[in-house]
């Protein structure tokens, strides 16, 4: 009995250091209100959006889900071309400082899905990307906006109102930052979410997969039974 008792440990040690890290949830910011949305076209409409988020450990975000309509196309146009960038948060407020370690590139088409609702009439789609983007402990802006020429049909970022957020619009015309309170629209901000895992080879506070913590938990508990008999005998 001992030796499977020491098996089962074993087992479920090496499965918390081995099993491959999948990914988790390192930033959600909430499905959008439908009650708001900000321009992000440069092309169509002379602004890029920015959200907020903030890492409590590194990691290397792997997947971002994003929401928007269109306007006033109302349907998704022949092509789109997304770009993300992230800049660097300075608090207090304070409108993104710049581009964090060339963190920018090509998100595609998003793949949009149509998710059954609508803002002020305006359908509401969804988005997935892959990417790979690892960061370090810290609070971000994470910008995203539609790259395509898609005359008369501007991309527009819906937002959220379930958590509290910094939302920001760069106007690529005149070259400056405007907040949500300045434009008129309140403190919402645009809708996203982020998952990944650690960055490797940087240590973080990342929490294991349930499944692998469970087996950990299942080999403690038979070690903690092999020594609760030996005492009881």
């Amino acid at each position: 009995m001992r030796k499977v008792f020491l098996a089962f440990l074993v087992a479920g040690l090496m499965a918390v250091w081995a099993a491959p890290a999948s990914a988790v949830v390192l930033y959600n910011s909430g499905t959008p209100d439908y009650s708001t949305a900000y321009f992000s076209d440069p092309v169509n409409s002379d602004w890029e959006a920015y959200g907020d988020f903030t890492l409590s450990s590194a990691a290397t975000i792997t997947g971002i889900e994003w929401w928007g309509i269109y306007f006033s196309g109302n349907t998704p146009p022949a092509t789109d071309a997304f770009t993300y960038e992230i800049q660097s948060n300075p608090g207090s407020g304070g409108s993104p400082t710049g581009e964090v370690d060339g963190d920018t590139g090509s998100l595609g088409n998003g793949s949009p899905t149509d998710t059954g609702t609508n803002l002020d009439g305006y359908e509401i789609y969804e988005y997935t990307a892959s990417v790979d983007i690892p960061l370090s402990i810290g609070s971000y802006f994470l910008g995203i906006w539609d790259s395509a020429s898609n005359p008369g049909n501007a991309f527009a970022w819906a937002a959220t109102g379930e958590t509290p957020s910094d939302e920001w619009s760069y106007n690529t015309d005149f070259d400056y930052w405007e907040s949500a309170e300045t434009n008129g629209t309140g403190s919402e901000g645009v809708a996203f979410n982020l998952t990944g895992g650690p960055t490797e080879g940087v240590p973080g506070a990342f929490v294991p997969e349930p499944a692998t913590m469970t087996l950990l938990g299942l080999g403690l508990a038979g070690l903690g039974a092999k020594v609760a008999r030996r005492r009881s005998r």
